[in-house]
């Protein structure tokens, strides 16, 4: 068996999150491939990647539209913590020791990961991000709405009397306001129209998703949330909002119509965080937890860094 037929039988074995799955990874990267961790011939780790060649120099880098990435392992049933940790370690290093030779490599792992000591001996530099996320929210949105903030609540009730939020097939709309977002910020749209159109699909095909709108009386598109989920949690990926109804507070209803959305179908709601301070006050007004997740650096030289900001910064 290949490297992806052994990664596609790790995941139908296992619950690995959305942004691993081999149909999300064929939409978002060309050029994705796993290591395999395999023992009696039994698969105990992968470790899929995105590589880029340029200059005459390898990148491994998080595909676009790809928040979190990285290493994955099926623990034996158990394992006390310094045998999980020793299996951590063999598993951790082999991965790393057999993913292409690179000259910069970034790894942003998933929040449920928090071992990066493997990854700091083989010289990659960790930094600390964070996201909000809601937990206990299936079948609760009444004790959800009540974690709010009052300024939260008091932006969803005034949304409630100007729009309507609806799950809509209209993927245009979205990467209109997608675009405005990014150049209210002076920054071009990272994510294609193509890209977008065609994860959509994807997502519809293996009912994944929704995208949800909210539009007033006269029709007009206040803003644009995708909403996508897997078997144990919902992330909001991309959204957008008309800069001319800004003071409508639509992004408000809209997050919260998908958090609802989501208690319906799985226990945990993923803000996917950001670092940038208007979007944390934002994202915190939810009631969700703090919760830290690790990317992981290395870059020889480290100039390099620099080149990437953007896959840097964005989650």
């Amino acid at each position: 068996m290949t490297n992806k037929s052994d990664y596609n039988t790790f995941c139908n074995q296992h619950n690995l999150p959305i942004f691993y799955q081999p149909w999300w990874l064929d939409v978002v990267s060309k050029d994705w491939d796993v290591v395999v961790y395999k023992k009696s011939n039994q698969i105990f780790g992968v470790f899929p990647y995105e590589m880029k060649k340029k200059w005459g120099l390898t990148y491994l880098l998080p595909p676009i539209l790809t928040p979190q990435l990285g290493p994955w392992l099926a623990y034996p049933g158990g394992q006390k913590n310094n045998t999980k940790l020793g299996f951590e370690k063999e598993i951790y290093s082999y991965l790393i020791d057999n993913l292409p030779k690179n000259q910069l490599s970034i790894v942003k792992l998933s929040p449920s990961l928090s071992n990066t000591q493997p990854f700091q001996w083989k010289k990659y530099e960790t930094s600390v991000k964070y996201t909000f996320i809601l937990d206990s929210i299936k079948g609760k949105s009444d004790d959800v709405y009540n974690r709010l903030s009052s300024s939260t609540r008091k932006n969803i009730k005034k949304a409630t009397k100007l729009i309507n939020v609806d799950t809509s097939n209209d993927i245009d709309v979205l990467i209109d306001l997608s675009n405005q977002t990014f150049s209210r910020q002076g920054l071009e749209n990272p994510y294609s129209p193509k890209i977008i159109k065609t994860l959509f699909g994807e997502i519809q095909k293996n009912k994944s998703g929704k995208l949800l709108i909210a539009r007033d009386d006269q029709g007009n598109a206040h803003a644009a949330m995708l909403l996508i989920w897997d078997n144990k949690a919902a992330y909001y990926l991309i959204g957008g909002a008309d800069t001319r109804f800004r003071n409508s507070e639509a992004m408000s209803l809209l997050m919260w119509k998908s958090i609802e959305l989501a208690s319906d179908k799985v226990d945990l709601f993923d803000f996917e965080g950001t670092m940038v301070e208007s979007v944390e006050r934002f994202f915190r007004g939810f009631g969700g937890v703090q919760t830290p997740y690790y990317q992981l650096v290395k870059a020889t030289p480290k100039w390099l860094k620099s080149i990437f900001k953007l896959r840097l910064d964005i989650s």
